[in-house]
């Protein structure tokens, strides 16, 4: 890479470096735009963005999408109806058929039920941004490493680049 003293518009006097601006189509004097190169764990990333109301919905919604969910509000129902019609002593009854306090409890459910499913997979969908970003991260080092390597062992890295965007190229056709 470059001198830590350089600005990033400074020419680039490493031969790998030059190849790498090059390689971006802009041949500007900068390797990336981007102002850093580390890339943090990203466990240790995600975990400062987790906050307890977060975690609740996690469990909530692992919970829901769980067969335990699915056993407790089967034996929920059939006492609850069990109850309601009268099988036990008709003078338990509190909620007579069609159950329409049954009913509104189980759609307030769904209600609450729905929003901590979205809160989950809001959060999902931020990791795996997240991870994402980690990951084009740590691909742009090994591109750096690979062609200073490369550059060192007199590997012609444009012919190398060439192929690799044919064959990238060719892995989109069969996309679409």
């Amino acid at each position: 890479m470059t001198d830590a003293s350089e600005s990033p518009h400074a020419p680039l006097t490493c031969p790998a470096c030059q190849v790498i601006d090059k390689l971006d189509g802009h041949e500007d004097g900068r390797l990336f735009a981007l102002e850093h190169w580390s890339v943090p764990n990203e466990m240790s990333r995600w975990a400062k963005m987790a906050r307890a109301q977060d975690e609740v919905a996690d469990k909530v919604t692992n919970f829901a999408g769980s067969l335990n969910f699915v056993y407790l509000h089967g034996v929920w129902f059939a006492i609850w109806i069990i109850i309601n019609i009268g099988l036990i002593s008709a003078g338990l009854m509190f909620d007579k058929y069609p159950f329409g306090l049954l009913t509104m409890i189980v759609s307030l459910e769904a209600i609450f039920l729905s929003t901590f499913v979205m809160v989950s997979q809001n959060r999902q969908a931020a990791r795996s941004q997240l991870r994402a970003q980690v990951d084009f991260e740590s691909n742009l080092q090994s591109l750096i490493w690979i062609v200073h390597l490369a550059q060192k062992l007199d590997v012609d890295i444009v012919h190398v680049e060439r192929l690799s965007a044919e064959a990238v190229a060719e892995s989109r056709k069969d996309e679409g």
